[in-house]
């Protein structure tokens, strides 16, 4: 596939990829994982733990978010408002865990996570230390600073919805976040053979009942300092993807079908639903589809058995002539941002290939 020789990138013996041409030539940690998972793609994932395991944080540092155990979001980092994005990201800490665990199921090594048991066990500790009433909370003031040089740390991260100026109200639990970090704490559970670890992500898994939204009978988008984020958005559907049958209610299952039919669009899932999409200032995040959270909705969706759902997804399919980061919704469907982007390569790959067996 041409399209991926264009994003990788050489450090030191590594091969890596950048998330996007022209305008993201960073390494970000999030695109990476995902990519490589959804590609099935074990060298790109080795890569990139290791890579991941050189850089982890080691220090509480303010400028740029690191904590110690956690994850880089992009390097080389950029500098907004006077902070570095270096470590702006509350996820990759749980998809490097994830990662791990797939690599493994992939090519039943276990060299590589016995070479980063250290880093595993950090990565582990650095959620645990989130942990606020079994939910994992994100706030800076855990990096000994006020705020961060990205609005928001998941993988939305322009801004949020129904916040002044797009920024939550610290500290703050997203539900998607909370999902991948339980099952990222799962994960750690099985690599270093933790009964004690998959204690901690079953209560985890059970606290998502606080996150009940009792106005839209579903979980919400968040919780702040401030109450709850009310709204519906792609992320119930995405964390499909990290959760298995049994882990949710039906009813919750039920409620977030039922809230599916908002965001449906004549190429899949819509991120933020048309009612509340207009309120958002930012539009990067609210008012698009993006290919790459077709391929992890349809997967989930394929895990609960919902046919209906993977239908949608699969409406993006002809329109990845090339590999733009997402479309643009309005009077006409437009291609934006970069072309080739990362994920949107690996999306495009998970549809061709033959659907194998479930990796997490």
């Amino acid at each position: 596939m041409e399209e991926i020789k264009i994003l990788r990138i050489k450090h030191g013996n590594l091969q890596l990829y950048k998330a996007g041409s022209p305008c993201f030539p960073s390494n970000f940690t999030r695109d990476s994982i995902i990519s490589a998972i959804l590609m099935r793609d074990p060298k790109a994932l080795k890569n990139q733990l290791s890579f991941c395991a050189s850089k982890q944080g080691t220090k509480k540092d303010s400028y740029n978010g690191e904590e110690v155990g956690k994850i880089f979001h992009e390097f080389p980092e950029v500098e907004i408002n006077g902070k570095s994005t270096e470590f702006n990201a509350c996820d990759t800490t749980a998809l490097y865990l994830i990662g791990h665990e797939v690599y493994q199921k992939l090519t039943k090594d276990k060299t590589l996570a016995r070479k980063q048991r250290k880093n595993i066990e950090k990565a582990c500790e650095y959620i645990i230390s989130h942990l606020r009433g079994d939910l994992f909370a994100e706030d800076p003031k855990l990096s000994l600073a006020k705020g961060f040089a990205l609005k928001v740390t998941y993988w939305k991260d322009s801004e949020i919805l129904s916040r002044k100026n797009g920024k939550p109200h610290y500290p703050i639990v997203y539900t998607l976040a909370h999902i991948q970090n339980m099952r990222g704490l799962k994960s750690g559970a099985k690599l270093l053979s933790s009964e004690k670890l998959k204690k901690m992500a079953e209560k985890m898994l059970k606290a998502l009942e606080k996150l009940y939204d009792p106005k839209l009978r579903v979980y919400c988008i968040a919780s702040d300092a401030k109450g709850m984020i009310h709204g519906i958005s792609s992320d119930l559907l995405h964390a499909l993807f990290y959760l298995n049958p049994g882990d949710i209610s039906n009813k919750q299952l039920n409620g977030i079908i039922r809230l599916s039919k908002e965001l449906e669009t004549e190429i899949g899932y819509r991120t933020l639903s048309p009612k509340v999409a207009r309120k958002v200032k930012d539009q990067y995040h609210s008012n698009t589809v993006w290919p790459f959270e077709q391929a992890m909705i349809y997967e989930g969706a394929k895990k609960f058995g919902l046919t209906d759902i993977q239908k949608v997804c699969l409406r993006i399919v002809p329109y990845l002539d090339t590999a733009p980061e997402k479309f643009n919704l309005g009077e006409k469907i437009r291609k934006s941002n970069c072309d080739p982007q990362l994920w949107t390569v690996a999306a495009k790959k998970y549809f061709e290939a033959p659907k194998k067996e479930f990796l997490i």
